[in-house]
């Protein structure tokens, strides 16, 4: 399909775009290019340790600290249940599926100090052994992440197991291990922010990346409604040649009047829907169509009729 040329002001946008987004690649620090997340425990299983006990506390602050080493910056959850809107309680003992519901209520809230991208979950069990001629602490950390954009899994880690030397009196009366667990603290939060942070690498990387910019990867679902094929196909080889960040694209889903095909990208959303109006009405098709966003889903409807329009012959009155 032969390449369309853009008029001015388009080239004009994607060259300031390209601009803009290379400018802030050269400000990213790190790991996370300070992201939101969320950290959670899973304390479902009676045998794990509780969330809301103090050493469980003292350990979540230490993995706070551990993901800011990583420019990553991790909304609180006392931050949910503090907030009367969202109206959480967060007292009991939650497992993963009902943590990742609690996360996606607090994104879906509209609010942007709950605007997370991702999710990480983890579990702490402790166990006092006894190996005859000593006592000692076993502590297994395991964990799950997930992209809360994308709604996707991005994998898990462990279980990792820590062991420290205990008193000859310690047992299982959680004493013991209370007082372990908060002398090693910061240990148990290395292993969770070092663990997860190489699955949210996949958030900030991307293999076969094009050019220099190191921003986020983005999924998108771009769904088109009532377009033809043939506009489908144009439009998603422009998205492809010609829109800056591009990484890969997914191939074409359904058939019309309702066709999509998955989207990925370095550049954020506000981009894309410009990029996307400029597109459109570059094509003819701005005036017929309604562009909507939500979240990582892109809606793009063409509401105008697609019946030849009449033409009116010289003789024909105008008033009936």
């Amino acid at each position: 399909m032969k390449k369309m040329i853009f008029k001015n002001r388009f080239v004009a946008a994607v060259l300031l775009s390209l601009f803009s987004l290379g400018s802030a690649s050269c400000s990213f620090a790190g790991d996370g290019t300070d992201i939101s997340i969320i950290v959670l425990s899973d304390d479902a299983d009676p045998m794990s340790l509780p969330s809301n006990d103090s050493v469980s506390k003292i350990i979540n602050t230490k993995i706070k600290e551990q993901f800011h080493r990583y420019n990553y910056y991790v909304v609180p959850k006392e931050q949910l249940s503090a907030d009367q809107d969202l109206g959480f309680n967060l007292s009991k003992r939650m497992d993963t599926a009902t943590l990742l519901k609690v996360a996606m209520s607090a994104k879906m809230s509209g609010k942007a100090e709950f605007d997370i991208r991702g999710v990480v979950i983890y579990k702490i069990y402790p166990q006092v052994k006894d190996l005859e001629y000593a006592k000692q602490v076993t502590i297994e950390i395991s964990g799950e992440i997930h992209d809360a954009d994308s709604k996707r899994f991005l994998g898990d880690f462990g279980p990792v197991v820590k062991k420290f030397p205990a008193p000859a009196d310690c047992d299982d009366d959680g004493v013991c291990i209370h007082a372990i667990a908060r002398q090693k603290a910061a240990d148990i939060a290395a292993v969770v922010a070092d663990e997860a942070r190489k699955k949210l690498a996949m958030l900030t990387k991307a293999e076969g990346s094009k050019g220099s910019n190191s921003g986020l990867t983005n999924t998108f679902n771009v769904r088109l409604e009532n377009f033809t094929m043939k506009d489908v196909i144009k439009i998603k080889n422009i998205m492809e040649k010609d829109f800056p960040s591009f990484l890969k694209s997914g191939k074409i889903q359904g058939s019309e009047p309702i066709i999509e095909f998955g989207y990925v990208t370095k550049a954020p959303q506000e981009k894309i829907v410009e990029w996307m109006h400029l597109l459109l009405d570059e094509m003819k098709l701005a005036k017929s169509s309604k562009i909507s966003a939500e979240g990582n889903s892109l809606v793009i409807k063409n509401i105008g009729s697609d019946l030849p329009k009449k033409e009116r012959s010289s003789s024909e009155s105008k008033f009936k």
